[in-house]
């Protein structure tokens, strides 16, 4: 047979081949430059903890060798202390120990009496709070009573100054008392035996014309009536005619009176108490 030629254009790979043989050399690099940086990594923090390592193991042996400074502090301590009681006779050391064992005992006692004790003044401060609580409303009552004193003490010093006459009815007499001041121009009244302001008329007008005193005291007569009372009348020594006047009326009406004199300044019936005392 014969052979056949070929036709067309041959096929070369030559180009391919090229490219794929410089990427590998470049992975084949990079590769390399990777590993190089990770082995100086791995250097770099190794010499690191190899410095932080000897500062640890520096501070750890300074702490050491203090510990081992106070050990022994406490190992020549102990030794002392070792020597001591070597030194010291056991009936010596019996007699220390029972001697602090007698003391202990002795605090508790101390302990327990300041205890007990303690509790008392709780007990006694308490019962003290109660009785000043309990005590509270008779000291207010105390309170009052010395104000009610201090007022009766101003009230007496003031009727002294002034030089007040007090007058009572005789015992036994059962009629009410009444007071009846006399003056020129003015008659005044007030109760025996209870507090209370004096009642006071005046003349007024002209003699014979006007109203008289004696005339307005008669008609508080009825209007209270007053029928069944006692006045005692107390006359200033200008009030003569006044006196007469007054007597007159009561005589008309029939009721119990009597009389008396009394000095011109002298001062009978209070502002405010009348004729008590």
């Amino acid at each position: 047979m014969s052979r056949r030629g070929r036709s067309g254009p041959t096929i070369s790979l030559f180009s391919f081949q090229d490219i794929i043989t410089s990427v590998t050399a470049i992975v084949t690099v990079i590769t390399l430059l990777l590993a190089l940086d990770l082995v100086q990594r791995k250097q770099s923090k190794a010499g690191d903890s190899s410095g932080n390592l000897a500062v640890e193991l520096v501070a750890r042996l300074a702490a050491a060798e203090v510990e081992l400074a106070e050990l022994n502090a406490v190992a020549g301590t102990t030794d002392d202390l070792v020597r001591e009681v070597a030194a010291t006779s056991p009936a010596e050391l019996r007699n220390e120990i029972a001697e602090r064992q007698s003391a202990i005992v002795e605090l508790e006692r101390e302990r327990t009496r300041l205890e007990r004790q303690r509790g008392q003044w709780k007990t006694r401060e308490k019962q003290a709070q109660t009785e000043q609580f309990d005590l509270e409303p008779v000291r207010k009552q105390q309170a009052n009573a010395l104000a009610e004193a201090a007022e009766l003490d101003r009230q007496r010093t003031s009727e002294q100054a002034e030089n007040r006459t007090s007058f009572s009815l005789p015992q036994g007499f059962h009629k009410e008392g009444w007071i009846v001041v006399v003056d020129a121009t003015q008659i005044s009244v007030a109760p025996l035996g209870r507090p209370a302001a004096p009642v006071v008329w005046k003349d007024s007008g002209l003699p014979l014309i006007g109203t008289r005193a004696a005339d307005a005291f008669a008609a508080w007569i009825e209007k209270e009536q007053l029928r069944s009372v006692y006045f005692l009348l107390l006359v200033r020594p200008d009030a003569s005619r006044a006196f007469a006047d007054t007597q007159e009326l009561l005589t008309a009406k029939s009721i119990s009176h009597g009389f008396d004199l009394i000095g011109s300044d002298q001062v009978i019936l209070h502002p405010e108490r009348g004729a008590a005392p």
